[in-house]
C-alpha cells in the first residue's frame, strides 16, 4: 500500500516523498482515512509506529486554508489543540507539524514551560492555527487571554494514559471547558485502563477504537537483549559495553533524577562524555544536552521516562535500560527510541536480581522471550526464588534444629552446674581458677 492509497491531497503527497516515506505504517493506514472523515477514535499509540503523522496529515488536510492576515482578538484564535504530557514530545509533534505542513498555508505554535509566554504569544499573534502544548502552559495562556480556544474543530491527546499517571486530568478537565463541544476528537494511549475508558467516554463521540498489531508493541526492527547483572555492578557494565564495543549515540533510561546524575559523573570521570535529561534540568539545559546528542558532541545522554519523551533520532543506535521502567508499558516507550523509520536498532536491559520477576511480565506484555547475554568479568546467575511451600518447610526444619541446639545447650549447662555444686561441696576443685574479682 502507498500513501496515495489514503486520498491525501497532492500537495501533502509531494511533501511526503520529499521526506522519504514510501509505505504507510499500521497506524497511519488504519487510522487516517478515518479522520480524513472527521470520526473520533481511541487508538493504540506505541511510539516509532508513525503515531505523530497518522494525525497531523488528517489536521492539514481538514483545516480550511486562510492567507488572510489576523487582526485584533483573531490573533488568538487557534483551529487545532494538540496536548502532549511532556515538553520534548510538545516540541517534536511541533516540529513534525511545521515538515508535513511546508506547503500549507498553517503554522503552529509549541506551548510549553520553562521558558517566558512573550515568544509564544508572539508565535501565536503571527498567525498560528495549530497549538501544541502541555496542559500546564495551555492554562496560564487561557488564564492570561493570551490564547482562544473558542474556533477549535479538532483536539488530540497524545499519549493519554502517561497524561493521566503524571496527574494532569484535572488540568484537562479544565481545558475541555475552553474549547467547543462540537468537535472532531482523537485520543490516543498505550493501554487502555478503566481510567482512560472512563475519560475517553465523556471525551469522544462514538469513537472508533483503533489497535495496532501486538507484534508491533515491541518494535520488529529493535534487537532486545537482556544481560543479567549484579546491581552494584551496573554501571562499571555500561561503562564497560560502551567502550569495548565502541557505541556511540547511547540513549540510557533511568527511573530517577538522582540515578541519572550519578551515571552522567561516573561516565564523565571515565572519560565517556555524557549528559542527563529530566524535571530538574532547565528547559535550556534538556535542548542544550539533546541538540549535543543529536551532533554526536556527546556519546551517551541519559534520561528518565519523562524527561524522554519525544526524543526523535532517526538513526539511533542503542537504547540501555539501565533500570527495568516503574511502569512495565513504558518499556515499549522507552525501546521504541530506536529502530525507527525502518531503521534497525539494539535495545539492551541490565537486570539483576530484583528486576527478574517484573522481566518475565514485561516478557508476557511483549509476547516476546527476550535473548540473554553474558559478559565476562561480569557473570550473574539471576537465583531461582524458592516457593512459599518450600520456605515454610525449610523454615520449619531450621526452627526445630534450633530448638533441639537449645535445648542440648541448656541441657549441658545444666549438668555443668550441678558437677560445680557438688565440687564445691566436697572441698575439691572445679577446674576453675580462684579470683577476687566478680564478673558481670
Amino acid at each position: 500500500m502507498s500513501f496515495k492509497t489514503l486520498k491525501l491531497s497532492q500537495k501533502l503527497l509531494n511533501t511526503i516523498e520529499k521526506l522519504g516515506y514510501t509505505t504507510p505504517s499500521e497506524i497511519q493506514t488504519k487510522a487516517i482515512p478515518l479522520l480524513l472523515k472527521r470520526k473520533d477514535i481511541l487508538a493504540t499509540s506505541q511510539t516509532g509506529t508513525g503515531k505523530t503523522a497518522a494525525f497531523v496529515f488528517p489536521i492539514l488536510e481538514n483545516l480550511k486554508e486562510t492567507t488572510e492576515v489576523k487582526r485584533g482578538d483573531e490573533r488568538y484564535k487557534i483551529q487545532a489543540l494538540i496536548l502532549a504530557p511532556t515538553r520534548e514530545l510538545v516540541l517534536q509533534i511541533h516540529n513534525k507539524t511545521e515538515e508535513y505542513g511546508a506547503s500549507f498555508s498553517h503554522k503552529s505554535v509549541a506551548l510549553y514551560g520553562g521558558i517566558k509566554l512573550g515568544s509564544q504569544v508572539s508565535a501565536i499573534r503571527a498567525g498560528a492555527n495549530i497549538a501544541v502544548a502541555t496542559t500546564g502552559r495551555l492554562l496560564e495562556h487561557i488564564k492570561n487571554k493570551t490564547i482562544n480556544l473558542s474556533e477549535v474543530e479538532i483536539i488530540v491527546l497524545d499519549e493519554a494514559d502517561k497524561m493521566l499517571e503524571m496527574g494532569f486530568i484535572d488540568d484537562i478537565r479544565k481545558i475541555m471547558l475552553s474549547i467547543p463541544k462540537e468537535r472532531h476528537s482523537l485520543m490516543f494511549s498505550a493501554t487502555f485502563p478503566k481510567p482512560i475508558m472512563s475519560l475517553a467516554k465523556s471525551f469522544l463521540k462514538h469513537p472508533i477504537t483503533i489497535e495496532v498489531d501486538k507484534e508491533n508493541l515491541s518494535t520488529k526492527q529493535v534487537h532486545q537483549v537482556v544481560n543479567y547483572v549484579n546491581e552494584e555492578d551496573k554501571t562499571p557494565l555500561l561503562a564497560h559495553l560502551i567502550r569495548s564495543n565502541d557505541w556511540h549515540q547511547v540513549l540510557v533510561f533511568t527511573n530517577t533524577k538522582l540515578q541519572a546524575d550519578k551515571i552522567v559523573e561516573a561516565l564523565n570521570t571515565g572519560k565517556l562524555k555524557a549528559s542527563a535529561i529530566h524535571g530538574d534540568k532547565s528547559q535550556g539545559m534538556r535542548i542544550e544536552a539533546l541538540k549535543n546528542f543529536k551532533a554526536k558532541k556527546i556519546r551517551v545522554l541519559v534520561a528518565t521516562d519523562v524527561a524522554a519523551r519525544g526524543i526523535d533520532i532517526l538513526n539511533l543506535p542503542h537504547v540501555i535500560n539501565f533500570e527495568l521502567p516503574l511502569q512495565n508499558e513504558d518499556y515499549i516507550h522507552r525501546i521504541g527510541r530506536t529502530g525507527r523509520a525502518g531503521q534497525k536498532g539494539e535495545a539492551l536491559s541490565l537486570v539483576c536480581k530484583k528486576e527478574v520477576a517484573q522481566l518475565k511480565e514485561i516478557e508476557e506484555l511483549i509476547n516476546k522471550k527476550l535473548e540473554l547475554k553474558t559478559t565476562e568479568g561480569f557473570e550473574y546467575e539471576p537465583h531461582t526464588k524458592v516457593s512459599n511451600r518450600k520456605s515454610k518447610k525449610a523454615d520449619k526444619k531450621n526452627g526445630v534444629s534450633l530448638k533441639k541446639a537449645k535445648e542440648l545447650a541448656e541441657k549441658m549447662m545444666g549438668k555443668k552446674e550441678m558437677r560445680d555444686e557438688m565440687g564445691s561441696k566436697k572441698g575439691k576443685p572445679t577446674g576453675q581458677k580462684p579470683t577476687n574479682k566478680r564478673h558481670f
